[in-house]
Formats: structure tokens, C-alpha cells, sequence
């Protein structure tokens, strides 16, 4: 009986050590692509929900990133996950196009495709996705001027900062013009 008891507590005692082990390394991830993603810039336009268990958070749709055709040499697949390669351009950082194998170098982002479908001009194929996150969880005190800043935001262009490494992806904060949205809110 005192083995037994000794037995069930050293696996308790293991049990309780990888959860702590996943949760870190989750975290290390999370942190590892703030600190070496490459920055990425999306236009949203958001909503700013309460949530009593979570909190208060900015609802992201992100305009313009929403459909990209597929790339050359790809085949329509009915997949749920394919990876959205992105590109700095002139007039913005942009989704060129949609993989279903996943590239071996380069900026790109895991997306959940929900709908392939053939375009009707010409012969480029459109795919539909959503990009793996779309809530910004904002402090509780600052959260509600931020909802109004973004109701009254005529003319103000407000952007995602992401941070993109190895196909995964971290909102880092939302900008308004060049400035984060919680400095934006406290300035007069």
C-alpha cells in the first residue's frame, strides 16, 4: 500500500511538471516570434466587444485579406489549413498568394481556408481563408476609449502589427497612423 501511494504521487508529481513544460514552451514560442517575427502590416476594421470571462478585446476583420489566389503550379484542394505568403509592397503589406504545401523559406502565415472556388475572369483561381486570429485583447481601462476612437474614426487609418515566423503569427498591437492604439487613446 505505501509503494502504491508513493507510485501515484511521483505521477502526479511528473503529470504536474509537462503541463507546466507545455504551457512554457508555449509561451517561449509566443514570445520568440515578438522578438525575431518579421513585421507585417493589415488594415482592420474593428469592433470592440466585452466578453465577461476574457475581458475586453477589439473584434479584427481585416480588410483585403480575406481572398488571394492560389499559387502557380498549386492545385484547388479542399483543405482546411494552406499558407498565405506575404509580400512588403509599396502600398502595403498584401497577401500574393495562397500554398497548400508549405514553403520552405520566405514570409508566410497558416491560414484556415474555408472555400476554394474557380474565379470567372480568365484562368487564376481565387481561395478564400481567414487568417488564425482575430481579437486583440486590450486593458479594461483603456479598452472603452478605444472604442470610441474607432466608432469616431473618420479618416484615421488603423492597422494590425503582426509578427510573422515559421508559418505562425502574433498581433503585436493595432496602430493608428504610426502610433499603438493605447498611446493613441491616452493622448488629448
Amino acid at each position: 500500500m505505501k509503494h502504491t501511494k508513493q507510485l501515484l504521487w511521483a505521477l502526479f508529481g511528473v503529470l504536474c511538471v509537462v503541463q507546466v513544460v507545455v504551457i512554457a514552451l508555449g509561451i517561449m514560442r509566443y514570445e520568440r516570434i515578438l522578438k525575431e517575427g518579421e513585421v507585417f502590416y493589415f488594415k482592420v476594421l474593428p469592433l470592440d466587444p466585452y466578453d465577461p470571462f476574457r475581458g475586453r478585446y477589439v473584434t479584427l476583420r481585416f480588410e483585403n485579406a480575406n481572398k488571394a489566389p492560389l499559387a502557380e503550379g498549386e492545385t484547388l484542394e479542399e483543405q482546411s489549413k494552406g499558407y498565405a505568403l506575404l509580400e512588403h509592397q509599396e502600398k502595403g503589406d498584401v497577401i500574393k498568394e495562397i500554398r497548400f504545401k508549405k514553403p520552405l523559406r520566405g514570409d508566410f502565415l497558416e491560414v484556415n481556408v474555408y472555400s476554394t472556388t474557380h474565379a470567372k475572369k480568365g484562368d487564376s483561381n481565387t481561395v478564400y481563408f481567414s487568417l488564425p486570429f482575430d481579437r486583440f485583447y486590450m486593458r479594461e481601462d483603456i479598452a472603452p476609449k478605444a472604442e470610441k476612437v474607432l466608432r469616431l474614426r473618420s479618416g484615421v487609418s488603423v492597422k494590425a502589427k503582426l509578427r510573422v515566423q515559421d508559418g505562425k503569427g502574433v498581433i503585436e498591437d493595432l496602430m493608428v497612423e504610426q502610433t499603438p492604439l493605447s498611446q493613441f487613446v491616452l493622448t488629448p
